[in-house]
This record gives structure tokens, C-alpha cells and sequence, in this order.
């Protein structure tokens, strides 16, 4: 395999950055290698890796993404721009052609290996460096071909190792999801400001079994890298209470979301979102109120968890146009905000509550197209509470 391009940028965003901003291995570098050539002192963790979204990072293994970078490039086709493809930077940066992907003097080519890869085994585990830039953070890699790990050199390994702390406390997953701050001068997303964690200690749990053939330990590091399509993870992210106040003969029902994350909820991508449902029943089980019925941005406003950018007077613009955030109603570390409904209606005998999760707001999957797989238009059910009525 020839020496690749690396570019971090954030994931899953459309960037527009200049292909200038490319940086090359090394001069004389040991080449980056295929993640399957590691299976065979290493077999739970490729098997976890080839579940994660890391490995399905590139347009030919992500829908969402490939919907989204299809939509970005009619976007510049209609602008008499040239499409280029600026989130293999992140989403496919093992491609052994960055620049040319990114001058959009090269399209995705599932035939090429290098771009299918994504996230692979060898470039996050070369990694000596994260460098803080002012729109994004980027990575520097080693010559020597040395895997790091928080670990202390193994001098009986198959291959060159050696350690570092970027893997202890995180940082390691700096320079593809630290920041980004589109070419409007807009933040996209800023984790730095949106978290206060180590993301290992979450996202890269220990899990059972050695992590290398002939290794006597017990555990691994899992590298599944559970997040937002997770339901366990979700289910970890957020608490919810529910009671019902009276006050003479007026009834409230009290709803409070906690975020139990170490960063926003939802996080990162501004295409994540998460509202609260609400049911008033009678004692039939009929749902005779609720919080909306089928919009709840435009009917109850203050129970979605969600991020939105604006372009001129136009509300819920892709990131690449965005001129300004319109709002910003997310959850930060450790809030907890509380919603109250009044219950009029002497008939209702139960109240429900569901925090609901979704990777892709409705109307984002049918403005740019998302395939509706199963996993995409998805509806996680992050916590739900019901009281019965006195």
C-alpha cells in the first residue's frame, strides 16, 4: 500500500476545507496496513472493530454519509463548483489518494481499499500527535510504524509498539472529534466546549477476554465504540423523573430530563436529536392529550434536545451553509431541565413520558434523501416513566 493522506476534520460534517490543508505520512514512512492483517494475533478486536461505526465510516459503508455527501455535491455541482469529498479526511483516512479526493480530482471508489477501510486499525494506533487548530484539530503520525497504546512496550509483540498517553485520557480521539468550525466561521460542533470527559472511559470499556492470542489477561479494551446508535448507551446517557403536582383542584405534571453524560445531549453531530413524549390517558388506556402530535419542533418547542443552524432567515441549513447557529436547545453536562404541563381534563387517571432519541430528524431524511434502513430512521427509547393518578 502507498503512504497515505491525513486531514482530521470533524465526523460526519461537509466540510470545505482547502485541499492544501492535507498532510502526508512521513517521507519514508512505513505504509499504513488493512485492519484484517491484524485479526490474526488480535480476533475480538477486529471482530468488535468490523461492528463498529469506524469500520463503516466511509460512503461505501454508511448510508447517512453517502446521503449526505451526494446532497453537498449537487449543493456545489449547482454553484458551478467542482464536488470534492473533504470528509475522507475523517470518514476514509486511510484512502491512499486523499488529495485528489479532496480536490475532487477523484470520486469514492469502492473498489479501492484504502478508502473502504475506514477508521482502520493502523492509523489510530499510530497516532503520536494531536495538534489544536483554529477551525480543527489534525493528527501526526509516526515513521517507524510503532502501534501505540496506553500500555507499556511490548517487546514481544509481532510488530513495533510503543506508548502513549494520548490513549489513556482520551485525546487520542481529538483530531477527528474535537472541533470544527465551518468555512463561515460558524461552530459546528465544538467538543472541547461541549465536553468535559475522558471518552475512553465510556466508549471503550473493558470487556472479557484476552486482547491478544497468548495473552494470560482476562480483559480488552472494547472496540466497538458504542455511541449514538447504541440502545445501551443511550439508555446510560439520560434519567428521567415524572410526578404529578396539585394544587387545589390544578393538576401539573412535572417532567425532568438529566444528562448523565460527560458532554451534550445528544453530542457532536447537529444532526442528532432527542424529544420528550408525553401522554395523558383515561382510565380506558385512551390517550386523550399530548404534548404534540406530530411535529414536536413546531408544537412543544421546549421538550426537543436539539441543535440547528440558520442561513439568512432560512432555519435548518446543512452545515456547509450555515451563517449562524438558530438555536440550541441540547442538554449540557449534568443539567437537568424540567418541562410542566398543566392536566386539565378530570378524566385522565395515567400521564407517560418517553425520552426519545433520533440519529436524523424526519425531515432531514427526506430532504436529503437518508435511506430509511432500519438504522437510520431509528427511534430509540432512552427512558420512560408513566404515574398512575390519585
Amino acid at each position: 500500500m502507498k503512504p497515505q493522506f491525513i486531514l482530521p476534520a470533524v465526523a460526519a460534517l461537509l466540510c470545505g476545507l482547502s485541499s492544501a490543508h492535507a498532510h502526508e505520512l512521513p517521507q519514508g514512512a512505513e505504509p499504513l496496513q488493512q485492519s484484517e492483517q491484524c485479526a490474526a494475533c488480535h480476533p475480538q478486536i477486529v471482530k468488535e472493530w468490523q461492528e463498529s461505526f469506524h469500520a463503516k465510516s466511509s460512503v461505501h459503508k454508511d448510508s447517512a454519509h453517502n446521503a449526505m455527501h451526494q446532497a453537498f455535491s449537487k449543493a456545489m455541482t449547482a454553484q458551478g463548483k467542482k464536488p470534492t469529498y473533504h470528509c475522507a479526511a475523517c470518514h476514509a483516512p486511510m484512502a491512499d489518494n486523499m488529495k485528489a479526493l479532496m480536490s475532487g480530482e477523484a470520486a469514492p471508489d469502492s473498489s479501492n481499499a484504502s478508502q473502504t477501510e475506514g477508521v482502520g486499525c493502523s492509523f489510530c494506533h499510530r497516532i503520536e500527535a494531536v495538534t489544536h487548530g483554529k477551525s480543527f484539530d489534525q493528527y501526526t503520525l509516526n515513521k517507524d510504524g510503532a502501534y501505540k497504546t496506553s500500555r507499556p512496550t511490548n517487546p514481544k509483540a509481532a510488530h513495533k509498539t510503543g506508548q502513549s498517553p494520548l490513549f489513556a485520557d482520551g485525546q487520542i480521539c481529538m483530531g477527528c472529534h474535537s472541533q470544527y468550525v465551518n468555512p463561515h466561521e460558524v461552530p459546528i460542533c465544538v467538543m472541547t466546549e461541549e465536553g468535559k470527559g475522558n471518552c475512553v472511559r465510556c466508549h471503550m470499556e473493558k470487556a472479557e477476554g484476552a486482547p491478544a492470542a497468548g495473552s494470560e489477561a482476562k480483559t480488552h479494551i472494547s472496540h466497538r465504540f458504542p455511541g449514538g446508535h447504541d440502545a445501551d448507551m443511550l439508555r446510560k446517557a439520560a434519567a428521567l423523573e415524572l410526578k404529578v403536582e396539585s394544587t387545589g383542584k390544578e393538576r401539573v405534571v412535572s417532567i425532568a430530563v438529566k444528562n448523565t453524560t460527560e458532554h451534550t445531549f445528544p453530542s457532536t453531530n447537529p444532526m442528532r436529536m432527542a424529544f420528550v413524549k408525553v401522554r395523558a390517558k383515561n382510565k380506558s388506556g385512551a390517550v386523550i392529550w399530548e404534548n404534540f402530535k406530530a411535529d414536536p419542533l413546531k408544537e412543544d418547542k421546549q421538550a426537543v434536545f436539539f441543535k440547528a443552524f440558520k442561513a439568512g432567515d432560512k432555519v435548518g441549513v446543512p452545515s456547509w451553509e450555515a451563517e449562524a447557529m438558530a438555536f440550541d436547545t441540547r442538554l449540557k453536562t449534568g443539567e437537568t431541565r424540567t418541562l410542566r404541563y398543566p392536566l386539565y381534563s378530570p378524566e385522565i387517571s395515567e400521564v407517560e413520558a418517553e425520552l426519545i432519541y433520533l440519529l436524523f430528524p424526519p425531515k432531514a431524511i427526506e430532504g436529503f434523501g437518508i435511506p430509511k434502513d432500519g438504522v437510520n430512521d431509528q427511534r430509540f427509547s432512552v427512558a420512560k416513566k408513566s404515574v398512575q393518578m390519585q
